[in-house]
């Protein structure tokens, strides 16, 4: 039993990135490639440190590595949605759209994650913090039991927000940012990466408000109130992850520069990352609510006392 105990800390720092990326058996993992590997996976042994620095290294890594497990927790968001829309038993097309979703955000987790540990492998030796790996947590309230209601408005509302959240606002905000790293990436196998991960988002950003289209019918008056409400606390969560202290009044005069040029292995500057979702706000994000028949403006009025 001393034996054991003394096992457990060792077994649970190895939950971290190399951890997610271990096979899982001959069989598991020729079926997980098929789905997955869809484009030619890229050579990440290719990779050579030599011309980059340590420092430079390091910081491409901490980003790679955290974007991994954000693809990660997409794919419990999606799986968590997908459970809920069909219990609600909506159109078997979209949880078709779902499912195809669910495998894309694991094939983004694991690019990213390979792509952290490629770039930096010494790295969960020296600093085995930036590599772990915890528990997903889903960004919004518990769904209702579908044990509990046979009225399946409740589920399709809660799903309405979810949608919002995850696809609405953070896949369309996504691809800007993707076609950014592409721009910026000199190291080739930063922009593979980046340009197969570029390659899903669109379909993604399209489904939360094709999505959106079709479930706001159903809701009752006061679902599509919550939905407003939610909006402005989504405004607040994603301003203050993506910018940081970086607010609009910063940027208002600047324009966004993004063009291939120093050696970059895949990163973004806060300055660009904030530029990037002002403008999408802007351009993309606010017209697409509008057609809906939110008012993204009241919520982003709102966003401060929403917090």
């Amino acid at each position: 039993m001393a034996a054991s105990r003394a096992s457990e800390p060792d077994q649970r720092e190895r939950v971290g990135t190399e951890q997610m990326l271990a096979p899982a058996g001959e069989r598991l993992g020729s079926v997980h490639r098929k789905q997955v590997h869809r484009d030619p996976w890229p050579d990440f042994a290719s990779f050579d440190p030599t011309p980059w620095p340590l420092a430079q290294r390091r910081a491409a890594a901490i980003q790679w590595a955290g974007r991994a497990r954000n693809e990660h927790g997409s794919v419990q968001q999606f799986g968590q949605l997908t459970q809920v829309l069909a219990t609600a038993c909506v159109e078997l097309e979209l949880l078709g759209c779902l499912a195809r979703m669910i495998t894309d955000e694991v094939r983004h987790a694991e690019l990213c994650a390979a792509m952290a540990l490629a770039i930096w492998p010494e790295g969960p030796a020296l600093e085995p913090k930036v590599f772990r790996w915890p528990q997903p947590r889903p960004p919004w309230r518990d769904p209702p039991s579908p044990r509990e209601l046979d009225d399946p408005e409740p589920r399709l509302a809660w799903a309405a927000e979810a949608i919002l959240t995850a696809c609405c606002l953070g896949e369309t905000l996504s691809k800007p940012m993707l076609e950014a790293l592409v721009v910026v990436s000199t190291e080739p196998l930063a922009e593979a990466v980046s340009r197969q991960i570029l390659r899903d988002e669109h379909l993604h950003a399209t489904f939360g408000f094709e999505a959106l289209e079709l479930l706001l019918p159903k809701l009752s008056h006061g679902s599509r109130e919550r939905l407003q409400s939610e909006l402005a606390s989504d405004f607040a969560g994603f301003e203050r992850s993506v910018c940081g202290e970086i607010g609009i009044a910063d940027v208002a005069n600047s324009e966004i520069v993004i063009e291939r040029g120093e050696p970059n292995l895949g990163v973004l500057t806060g300055h660009q990352y904030a530029m990037i979702f002002y403008s999408c706000l802007e351009a993309e994000i606010f017209p697409r609510l509008r057609a809906l028949g939110l008012d993204p403006e009241a919520a982003w009025a709102a966003r401060r006392a929403a917090v």
